[in-house]
């Protein structure tokens, strides 16, 4: 008996060191207590993090000390009667980046295109038409805009997207529309024109991308000629000016060529008059500069 006694020895000493936090080469920090019995101000060695006291220490005996339970942590030595519960809950548009521990409450941050700001996680800033990025936004910080310089542009609202390079017309082409911060140069030649097609379409983006129409103008156009609706702001309501502005391009790009040489008089029929007028305006501008016919 004596010798299992022995044996058992280094192991109950060990299991007193994990529960009491001694570990190699550190001195556990103390805390005075009175003990109630003596009346003595003792001082009893505090609990690790990871575990909280369940008794102080006495005149014969060490302080005792348990593991936190799930959910539960302390982080510092300390004396605590109980762990600290984890408290930290990511929500909305948080998510977790390090989960609770014993020894550490739940770490949140912001999902992926958001930043934190007075205690909340916010969407990064979109850069609009004629503004690149010029830092991209973190989980601390908010995306950083700058307005294109000579040369580069930016024809669409990105929180990713920094200006890009303006196109140089190809030999054999000519400028039908210049460039702007707000657009790339549209080339082409008087052929390209006069079929209508990619070039006209082109231009017809310019023209949405630098015309300030009101919103409520550019929901009833969508609503008409995209959706085919026949209800004004039927399915757009919620939509701002960007996403509009994204729909109407992409509806562009495919839309046949005579429906596009008939946008002036699309726009005329949903109250866009002035955006009409500026379309015709542009393309008369493009038959003066560049001796092209168009015939629309």
């Amino acid at each position: 008996m004596h010798t299992i006694s022995m044996l058992l020895l280094p192991a109950l000493v060990l299991l007193s060191d994990i529960l009491c936090g001694a570990s190699a080469g550190e001195v556990a920090p103390k805390y005075e207590h009175t003990d109630h019995l003596t009346g003595k101000t003792l001082l009893c060695d505090k609990c690790p993090p990871g575990t909280h006291m369940t008794a102080h220490c006495t005149t014969t005996k060490s302080t005792q000390c348990k593991q936190c339970r799930e959910n539960h942590y302390t982080e510092l030595w300390n004396y605590l009667p109980r762990c600290l519960y984890c408290n930290n809950l990511c929500l909305g548009n948080m998510e977790v980046e390090k989960e609770c521990s014993a020894v550490s409450n739940r770490v949140c941050r912001c999902k992926e295109g958001f930043y934190w700001t007075n205690d909340f996680c916010m969407r990064h800033l979109e850069c609009g038409p004629g503004y690149g990025v010029q830092t991209k936004g973190t989980s601390q910080n908010n995306t950083v805009c700058e307005t294109c310089s000579d040369g580069y542009f930016s024809n669409s609202s990105s929180a990713l997207e920094p200006c890009v390079k303006q196109q140089e017309c190809a030999h054999g082409q000519i400028v039908l529309l210049p460039s702007t911060i707000y657009q790339d140069t549209v080339c082409g030649s008087c052929q390209d024109l006069a079929n209508g097609g990619e070039t006209l379409r082109a231009i017809s983006s310019k023209c949405f991308s630098m015309h300030r129409m009101r919103v409520g103008k550019l929901r009833k156009f969508v609503s008409r000629y995209i959706h085919k609706s026949g209800e004004e702001g039927c399915n757009t309501g919620s939509l701002s000016r960007g996403p509009l502005l994204d729909e109407i391009k992409e509806w562009l790009k495919q839309a046949p060529a005579e429906t596009v040489k008939n946008l002036p008089e699309m726009l005329k029929a949903v109250q866009c008059n002035s955006m009409a007028e500026k379309l015709e305006k542009s393309l008369k501008e493009i038959e003066q500069t560049t001796n092209c016919s168009l015939s629309l």
